[in-house]
C-alpha cells in the first residue's frame, strides 16, 4: 500500500484531501505533518530504524509553519531515500514566483487550491495519476 506524506496544517484541507483520496478510491497510508519541522523530520527518518522504510509521494503546503516549503524540499532532496519521491505541491498561491521557485527543486505537479469542492476532488484523480505512473516506472 503507498505510503503518503501530506504535509498541511489547514485541518479543513487534511478533511478535503482525505476526502479527494477516498473519493478516487486510492488505497493507501496517509501520513500527515502540521508543519515544517514536522516534515524534515520526517524525511530525514526515512529509510533509517524506526522511521518509514520508503515513502511513495508527498503532498505539500508551501507555507506551513516553522520551515517554509522550499526549505522542506531541500531536506527531502538530500535524503537519497526520498530524492526521487514525486511531490504534489497543493497551494492557494498563485503567484508565478512562487512556481519557479519550487520548480527549481523537483516538483511533479502544482495543484491551486480551489474554491469549488468538485475542483477540490480533482485532487485525488492527480494522486491517482502519479501513483499509477510510479508503479508503472517501477516494475
Amino acid at each position: 500500500m503507498p505510503l503518503i506524506l501530506l504535509a498541511e496544517d489547514n485541518r479543513g484541507d487534511i478533511l478535503l484531501i482525505r476526502r479527494a483520496l477516498a473519493e478516487h478510491g486510492i488505497q493507501h497510508e496517509l501520513q500527515v505533518v502540521l508543519d515544517g519541522e514536522q516534515a524534515v523530520h520526517f524525511f530525514a527518518q526515512v529509510g533509517q530504524p524506526g522511521g518509514a522504510s520508503s515513502l511513495d509521494l508527498v503532498l505539500l503546503d508551501l507555507n506551513l509553519p516553522k520551515v517554509d516549503g522550499p526549505q522542506i524540499l531541500a531536506a527531502m532532496r538530500s535524503n537519497p531515500a526520498c530524492s526521487a519521491v514525486p511531490v504534489i505541491v497543493i497551494s492557494s498561491s498563485s503567484a508565478a514566483r512562487d512556481r519557479a521557485r519550487i520548480t527549481e527543486l523537483g516538483i511533479n505537479h502544482y495543484f491551486k487550491k480551489p474554491i469549488d469542492l468538485e475542483e477540490f476532488m480533482q485532487l485525488g484523480a492527480l494522486v491517482r495519476d502519479v501513483l499509477s505512473a510510479q508503479a508503472a516506472s517501477s516494475s
